[in-house]
């Protein structure tokens, strides 16, 4: 009977731990709207109170502001004061992520005139989803943006992509096939950013835009970043056999790139299956929370 409590324990304690370890990597501003990395989300929550209903015309306040004389009336206002704010918190939000280790998307957009089109472009296009929920006299909204997919931002920001090849590394290794690759960042302080390069420490990049194929960019996302290594998404992304490299340390003006040892990135690179993957976009950052 102790042995079945004993287990029983042991595997309650490790469904927790793996429940805590799944929490989302997220970043977020002032206004609490953040950037959700590991499910590839921008999201945004306002609180707005619902207007004072007053349908009797003899009321002083009746056709006043912020009244309405239906509770019909008074959730579409809420409704639409909710979102005017939602779009321009989720805006502010999005021109401030990291788009490398050189520029936030919004210091990018000003030194690329077609990123800025695209941008402006992007966010008239009203591509947010809304979750409205009305509690007692308070509306609770939030607004999402994707970061991949057809909808997301990545298909809107022009980036060049796949115009170089994979490195190949002439030091003497026994070819294995690796499914992805997964960065182990949590010693470090990483910032986040769309597009973060992997680099060795004699200075070869391992994993930059332009080694990847645009359509697995977009559809998967370029980086996805998570404290874990659990879950049916994190196979998805780098497949069920990755090769594991422990980072050196950060690069770049944003601190978003990362350093790993050139015998390390020569193990991973030495099958022609693995470099594939890494046009693939299968690669992952392991980052503390």
């Amino acid at each position: 009977m102790k042995r079945i409590r004993l287990i029983s324990l042991l595997l309650s304690l490790i469904i927790l731990s793996v429940s805590l370890g799944s929490k989302p990597i997220e970043d977020k501003d002032i206004y609490a709207s953040y950037v959700n990395w590991t499910d590839q989300l921008i999201v945004s929550n306002v609180k707005e109170t619902i207007p004072k209903i007053v349908f009797d015309e003899d009321d002083p306040e009746f056709s006043g502001k912020n009244t309405a004389t239906s509770q019909g009336k008074a959730h579409s206002m809420a409704r639409k004061k909710a979102k005017e704010k939602l779009k321009v918190r989720l805006s502010q939000r999005l021109e401030s992520i990291l788009f490398n280790a050189d520029y936030t998307i919004f210091e990018y957009t000003q030194v690329n005139q077609q990123a800025r089109l695209r941008l402006n472009s992007y966010i008239g296009a009203e591509k947010e989803e809304y979750d409205f929920q009305f509690v007692k006299n308070v509306l609770e909204a939030k607004a999402s943006l994707p970061i991949k997919g057809k909808d997301g931002i990545l298909a809107h920001i022009p980036m060049e992509y796949g115009t170089e090849r994979v490195p190949e590394f002439s030091e003497d290794v026994i070819p294995v096939e690796f499914s992805g690759l997964v960065v182990d960042a949590r010693h470090l302080f990483v910032k986040r950013a769309l597009f973060p390069k992997i680099q060795t420490d004699r200075g070869l990049d391992v994993y930059s835009p332009l080694y990847v194929k645009d359509a697995y960019a977009v559809e998967t996302g370029y980086i996805v970043y998570r404290a874990d290594q659990n879950g049916k998404a994190y196979e998805t992304k780098v497949g069920k056999n990755p090769y594991f490299v422990l980072a050196l340390s950060t690069a770049g003006k944003n601190q978003t790139d990362l350093i790993i040892p050139t015998d390390e990135a020569a193990k991973f690179l030495s099958h022609p299956e693995s470099r594939k993957n890494i046009t693939r976009c299968r690669v992952l950052i392991l980052v503390s929370q």
